[in-house]
């Protein structure tokens, strides 16, 4: 129980996972969030904008906006993917029972945000936990129509991206020195990142049945 939780610990950790695998593996996760409805677990806003602050550092050598370009493609594939696997597997799914990873409450919740915001919930819905995951495989159960979805999954993408990645970068631009507290960065994007995590989470465990 202990190497379980101790895995999850680093799984949660954008340093660690960016220290571990460089670029392959924060585009891999990325992708995974946005494509595999069991990674909603996964720090998706924190790693952006940790990549942003390593990124000319040797661990992450490339331009701003080859990384930036390199994460909206990750991230707009996970969606196509998540939407195919919604439209071919979704009646599949909603007959399966909840799983620790898997709940029908999260389609309604991401449902439920698709009918108040509509299109736009494909862009604002990026910054949520939950909703970034659940979100492009409730379209694709409902069959969306894919050409309007593919523009909204782009524009998504590429604000998610550009906006968390040039934060992490302006910031060590700006305070070059704030790379030696590296680690108490870490502990803070972890926490905020967290906090919206749990009211989500708390959302819908209070949900009444069926909702």
């Amino acid at each position: 129980m202990e190497e379980l939780v101790q895995l999850l610990m680093q799984l949660m950790n954008p340093q660690f996972l960016i220290h571990q695998g460089g670029l392959w593996l924060l585009l891999f996760i990325v992708f995974a969030e946005n494509g595999l409805f069991f990674g909603f677990f996964l720090p998706g806003d924190s790693l952006l904008f940790m990549a942003g602050m390593l990124c000319g550092l040797p661990i992450l050598d490339l331009p701003v906006h080859l990384l930036i370009l390199y994460i909206i493609l990750a991230a707009s594939l996970g969606y196509i993917l998540s939407y195919f696997i919604g439209s071919k597997f979704g009646k599949w799914l909603l007959r399966q029972p909840d799983s620790i990873f898997f709940k029908k409450k999260y389609l309604d919740m991401a449902s439920s945000y698709f009918e108040k915001k509509h299109q736009s919930a494909i862009v604002v819905g990026r910054f949520i936990p939950v909703i970034r995951t659940f979100l492009p495989l409730c379209l694709g159960i409902i069959r969306a129509d894919f050409r309007s979805f593919m523009l909204f999954n782009l524009l998504g993408a590429l604000v998610w991206a550009g906006t968390l990645v040039l934060a992490g970068f302006l910031l060590k631009t700006i305070f070059p020195d704030i790379i030696h507290y590296i680690e108490l960065v870490v502990i803070s994007l972890i926490v905020i990142t967290f906090v919206p995590l749990l009211k989500q989470y708390l959302k819908l465990r209070n949900a009444p049945a069926g909702n």
